[in-house]
């Protein structure tokens, strides 16, 4: 099947030059500290700086994770999150975005609700049975949106194929527009993860298109998963590629 519309070397320039990733909106803090009543239960939460801007009272606007609105809060109360501490998602951009880039490393705390509330399955069945659960999550686009296939976002719908029928609910075939991709967890998921993930949901489906004779257990399930990374992390290397499978994390150690 047709690759989806992406551009190779600008994937490998996203890959060198993004591979660290980044915050998207303001730094991530941790709440700590604060003594009244309403404050003592917000200590020990993550949130975003609004805004590098400090109001009359030595306060900034923070938005907290699971907390409605944004919160005034003096910097003594907020203790920065390091990189360490942070955990790589992937946004995948729909096509009317125009961002110039498919792919976007989007950094959250690994403390962060989004990891620990999902479940521990994600919501991507086919991939679950390949022992590689993931959440796609669709995120607010960052420009307008007007016709149909500028939410198109070929990557998102084919990460939620049915593992039985291959096609995806109709909610992830159209209107689909960006979506943030991560593991349940808090685990790290790399531009090399959704590379190789992609390549081999793109296999697979030329294998559904091969008529009913095609049984997608063969496929679907972890040691074939497994099997299948390995090999296209090799092919690429004795092709000269292998620097763009370089941050894989989906990959088992042999032997496991």
């Amino acid at each position: 099947s047709q690759q989806p519309s992406c551009d190779k070397e600008s994937n490998k320039m996203s890959a060198r030059s993004n591979s660290r990733g980044e915050v998207d909106g303001g730094r991530w803090v941790e709440i700590s500290g604060l003594q009244s009543e309403a404050g003592k239960k917000l200590n020990g939460k993550v949130g975003q700086v609004l805004k590098e801007e400090k109001n009359n009272d030595g306060r900034f606007p923070v938005k907290i994770d699971g907390v409605n609105g944004g919160k005034m809060i003096k910097e003594s109360n907020l203790v920065n999150i390091t990189y360490a501490e942070l955990v790589k998602t992937i946004r995948l951009s729909s096509d009317g975005e125009n961002l110039g880039r498919k792919l976007k490393i989007i950094l959250f705390p690994k403390s962060h609700s989004m990891f620990h509330s999902c479940s521990s399955e994600g919501n991507a069945p086919a991939l679950a049975q390949c022992g590689l659960p993931l959440v796609v999550n669709k995120t607010e686009p960052k420009n307008r949106l007007v016709h149909r296939g500028d939410y198109d976002n070929q990557w998102a719908t084919w990460l939620m194929i049915d593992p039985i029928s291959g096609f995806a609910p109709m909610e992830w075939q159209s209107y689909v527009g960006p979506v943030i991709v991560y593991r349940p967890g808090g685990l790290d998921f790399t531009i090399s993860d959704i590379d190789a993930t992609n390549e081999f949901l793109s296999q697979l489906l030329d294998r559904f298109g091969d008529g009913p004779g095609f049984d997608p257990r063969e496929w679907l399930n972890p040691d074939f998963f497994q099997r299948f990374i390995r090999r296209l992390k090799n092919n690429r290397e004795f092709n000269g590629l292998g620097s763009s499978l370089n941050h894989l994390t989906i990959l088992r150690d042999e032997g496991e």
